[in-house]
């Protein structure tokens, strides 16, 4: 059955696998058929571990065909015996493991293959996690090792409140994105023309980001007197999408499952010159999503079920202090923990050592877990982009934060183009932390 469809492809491979073995550290127990005992490990994420991702580059073939959102396969702490093989599957695997979409014969402790199947922007429904169309298994001798999927989260919070619903959330592990609302679907090659390719950092819709698991949003916004949207979401000096419209997402999610939402109004670049501008926004907020803001008499060691106790789990961080204390709905400003670094051993060295600082912390904090581009870079890397540096940092991150070091210290995690790494799944179990390190539900 193994290598009839996919051999590794070489140089990525390799390349990848040399990547993983410098620069990341322990990878992930994840979601498996049989139990594996996982207490008899110094941490969470010291076993076998397979898991889905898909890539943030994107391009036209010659004759304009779409190529992005390709699934990727990766495994780590196989220890692999003669014959061991991971497939790819358009079904679950214990339906049958005859017809896989691509397999991998595996003979590398770590590992990852690009494929050329594409991730379809699915329907996505919020009433309980779903798989979206595929799935991973790790074989041997036929027998179903493990395995995982690319699944929606939209109520995982609720369901491990045994275990985070008495601590303050700020000792939570909780996922995020970087510029949440500066999102766009690649449609085409004018999507990556040189300005989108450094101002684009996501590719999901805010209610898509959220449903799917993510649970901080950073959002940096301008105001535009003239424009009959005076609020926008902007990346820098350029605006993006209207404020209201990622408003209108939390909010219809948040009405749907009552998850604890962070919204931190981080940045306001164009607009904000004078007082009165804050004074309108804080307005703007408290009349679209002032019912579900969490009251800042809260903060900062609220726990989950006391936010849930007010029926208001949207948090609403405020970076400029003089406002945030004027409105009982906005929390003080939430810091943010960026490097401005555009190398790995840079970045991991970074993140390091603001986990020494904040972690263990009594206020919530975020590490911006991203690389940042020079402002020349459009001019003289006008080919690069903030996608490619995506795809260089999500995964050995990922690896980064399976350190028991790091999960037992971390608050929020926050990345670009999010489904390039798994800090979704990686935050969900790291929040079992002294417990038993596995999910309240299977995957798959």
């Amino acid at each position: 059955m193994p290598g009839h469809k996919l051999q590794p492809r070489v140089l990525s491979f390799l390349v990848y696998t040399l990547i993983y073995a410098v620069l990341a550290e322990d990878a992930e127990a994840l979601l498996v058929p049989v139990p594996l005992n996982l207490s008899t490990h110094s941490g969470c994420f010291d076993s076998l571990a397979i898991f889905l991702t898909v890539s943030p580059m994107a391009k036209n073939k010659a004759n304009g065909d779409l190529v992005d959102r390709l699934i990727e396969i990766n495994w780590n702490n196989a220890h692999p015996e003669p014959g061991d093989w991971i497939a790819l599957f358009d079904h679950r695997p214990e339906e049958g493991l005859e017809d896989p979409l691509e397999t991998v014969n595996v003979t590398f402790i770590r590992g990852y293959v690009k494929t050329d199947r594409r991730l379809d922007r699915l329907p996505i429904m919020t009433d309980e996690s779903r798989c979206l169309g595929y799935w991973i298994a790790y074989i041997r001798d036929e027998d179903i090792i493990q395995k995982n999927c690319i699944s929606t989260f939209p109520r995982w919070m609720h369901e491990l409140r045994d275990v985070i619903g008495d601590a303050p959330l700020h000792s939570a592990t909780l996922p995020g994105t970087h510029n949440s609302g500066s999102w766009k679907e690649y449609t085409s090659s004018s999507s990556l023309d040189v300005f989108q390719r450094y101002l684009i950092n996501q590719d999901e819709s805010v209610y898509r980001q959220l449903a799917l698991g993510i649970r901080y949003l950073d959002v940096r916004v301008g105001y535009y007197p003239a424009s009959p949207d005076k609020f926008w979401i902007n990346h820098n000096f350029y605006r993006i999408h209207p404020l209201s419209d990622l408003l209108r997402d939390v909010k219809r999610f948040v009405e749907e499952t009552h998850e604890i939402v962070i919204l931190d109004f981080h940045r306001f670049p164009v607009g904000f010159a004078t007082g009165d501008r804050h004074s309108k926004l804080a307005e703007f907020l408290n009349a679209e999503i002032g019912e579900y803001a969490t009251p800042s008499s809260l903060w900062p060691n609220a726990t989950p079920n006391e936010i849930w106790a007010t029926g208001k789990p949207i948090i609403l961080s405020y970076s400029d202090p003089e406002t945030a204390q004027q409105y009982r709905f906005l929390w003080p400003p939430l810091p943010q923990e960026w490097g401005d670094k555009r190398t790995l051993p840079d970045l991991k060295g970074f993140l390091r050592t603001a986990l020494q600082r904040r972690g263990g912390g009594n206020q919530l904090w975020a590490a911006m877990a991203e690389f940042t581009p020079k402002p020349l870079d459009i001019v003289l890397r006008p080919t690069q982009g903030l996608r490619n540096m995506a795809q260089t940092v999500n995964i050995p991150m990922t690896f980064w934060y399976q350190d028991k070091a790091w999960y037992t210290r971390s608050n929020i995690i926050a990345t670009d183009f999010f489904l390039g790494n798994n800090i979704i799944q990686t935050s969900i179990i790291a929040n079992y932390k002294g417990y038993n390190c596995s999910l309240s539900r299977k995957v798959g």
